[in-house]
């Protein structure tokens, strides 16, 4: 303890001087070319020197301040490839479960308790965050319970950890309008995200667009400056130093409250993180368009660390029952329908290719093993037809890949945004998804090492809020896939030190960010942690309950513990 408060009082006193010496240390500098170091010299926000103490020295001046790291391991700033941070921050403000599943009692109990002390509450309507998906099995009994009692006239929003399903309660179905003659005259489209009774009222349960729809009914009370603030202080507290924000707003307008709080964290000097965000856009729809949107976005919100480099396509939902909107090769059992493909595969092609002459990244949500297809085959066309490898486009989620496109991620320089946390035997990915999916697709579930033996680019993510942020979490998770049934197909285990790589350095390929930030090299930001163990010695129990001591974000240190 000792040696925790004298480290503190020295970095304190360092990060305001010009010049900085760390030394001692176990440095993993996630620089393939030079992984471990035990000096680092940090000049200003950027890295003059890594190596060893005696080479380090030599470029260190008369009035460098020394700080002896006693042994301790530090680690470059972590970055996550995928993460929806302000939304995040929002949910701590928020009634939030945190994926934690409940039984059908305990939930229940829960929110009869936040009924009865009035919290949770946004207007009328008590709207909780945060479900596990694999709650949406017991239908009958959510409905039973939210229906009556003292809900017959309180409106209920139940929204899935996975930000695509949502079940609402009779009240807030009326409120919103929506009845069986409302679905009746919405498109084919739409009309597939309601779940119904076979008399054709509305169950309350939906997904993907006809969530928007119930919860345009709640009133916006967010605080997202403070929302915005929160997620600053979560992930810097988690050793967190850069993002790509995926859905920072939409290319129907130029302005959005994400937007919005990011450029008010810049203005207060509060944005001690790199962050990269992409808008959300519509591959059907005009690309010239979209691409002039964009362009003015990325104008009116340029900051210092934060940027707007691109697009988000959605190319299908996800693959649990009961949503089972994710775009497959092969029916789901029993059903005849394949999930739902959010584009016409031409268009898309057509999207990518003119975003990739516009110099604009392209990321993608694709979850089933029919859009990962599809979407590699519309960036084959835009690689094809404008010859150019450089710009770093990226799938994430990909819960499904069949192995004839495992080798395609390298040949065409597509990167992976992984969520690998997600990757373990549990009812998520065996009870909710086994029975529906044909076995062949299903063995296909994840394939993160299959993926990085074809020589693809394996980056770390979260998804947060979907669940955790935490990358030791992950990164353990990965290494063992071992969940409460059991492991889920050992063979795809990733090394550890593959997600070490993943949440530094190949995650700051997917932010096109790679020459500045994800590796301890010298003429990059001097961004980096100190954590509270040997993660390379440490169990996989023991990593993923790693603690961050301090986060320095461009030589200044802004969270201790």
């Amino acid at each position: 303890m000792k040696f925790l408060y004298t480290l503190l009082f020295l970095i304190t006193c360092s990060v305001s001087a010009q010049e900085s010496l760390f030394f001692n240390g176990k440095i993993f500098t996630g620089n393939r070319k030079q992984p471990f170091a035990n000096s680092i010299l940090i000049r200003n926000q950027k890295i003059i020197a890594v190596g060893d103490l005696a080479d380090v020295n030599k470029f260190s001046g008369k009035a460098v301040k020394k700080i002896d790291l006693e042994g301790g391991m530090v680690l470059p700033g972590l970055i996550d490839s995928h993460i929806h941070a302000i939304d995040g921050g929002e949910t701590l403000t928020k009634p939030n479960l945190v994926d934690n599943a409940l039984s059908i009692a305990g939930l229940t109990a829960y929110i009869k308790g936040l009924y009865q002390r009035k919290e949770g509450f946004t207007g009328d309507v008590l709207d909780i965050y945060g479900l596990n998906i694999s709650t949406w099995s017991s239908l009958d009994s959510i409905s039973a319970a939210f229906n009556g009692g003292d809900f017959v006239n309180t409106p209920v929003f139940l929204r899935g950890s996975d930000g695509h399903t949502a079940w609402a309660n009779n009240a807030l179905l009326k409120k919103a309008g929506i009845d069986q003659r409302y679905i009746d005259d919405q498109s084919e489209t739409l009309k597939k995200y309601f779940k119904r009774l076979p008399n054709g009222q509305p169950t309350g349960f939906v997904a993907e667009d006809a969530v928007g729809k119930i919860a345009a009914v709640i009133p916006d009370q967010t605080n997202w400056k403070l929302a915005a603030e929160k997620a600053m202080e979560h992930l810097n507290s988690l050793g967190i130093t850069a993002w790509l924000d995926p859905s920072a707003g939409n290319t129907r307008t130029d302005t959005s409250v994400l937007l919005n709080a990011y450029a008010a964290l810049f203005t207060a000097n509060k944005l001690n993180a790199h962050v990269v965000a992409t808008i959300v856009a519509d591959a059907d729809a005009d690309p010239v368009r979209q691409i002039n949107m964009v362009n003015a976005i990325r104008q009116k919100y340029h900051h210092t660390d934060f940027r707007v480099q691109g697009f988000k396509i959605f190319i299908d939902g996800v693959v649990e029952f009961p949503t089972q909107t994710a775009a497959l090769s092969k029916p789901y059992t029993g059903t005849g329908k394949s999930g739902v493909l959010m584009f016409d595969p031409a268009n898309f092609a057509r999207f990518a290719t003119a975003a990739d002459s516009a110099g604009l990244l392209v990321h993608v949500h694709a979850i089933g093993d029919r859009a990962v297809t599809e979407t590699l085959n519309g960036f084959e066309k835009a690689r094809s037809v404008n010859g150019n490898q450089k710009l770093p486009h990226s799938i994430t989620h990909m819960q499904f890949v069949v192995p004839g496109d495992f080798i395609r991620f390298k040949a065409l320089n597509i990167l992976t945004s992984l969520q690998l946390l997600w990757a373990f035997g549990d009812v998520t990915t065996i009870d909710i998804v086994k029975p529906y999916v044909d076995p062949e697709i299903y063995r296909w579930q994840y394939p993160a090492k299959s993926l990085l033996d074809a020589g693809a680019i394996i980056a770390g993510a979260s998804d947060w809020p979907v669940s955790s942020a935490n990358p030791f979490e992950a990164i353990a998770r990965a290494e063992t896939r071992k969940g409460d049934l059991g492991v889920l197909d050992p063979k795809e285990c990733l090394p550890r030190i593959n997600m070490l790589y993943g949440y530094t350095i190949e995650a700051a390929r997917v932010l096109w960010m790679d020459r500045e930030i994800g590796s301890l090299e010298t003429g990059k930001f001097a961004d980096m942690i100190l954590v509270d163990r040997d993660i390379f010695t440490a169990t996989p129990e023991a990593l993923a309950a790693t603690q961050v001591k301090w986060t320095m974000f461009k030589g200044n240190m802004v969270f201790r513990k």
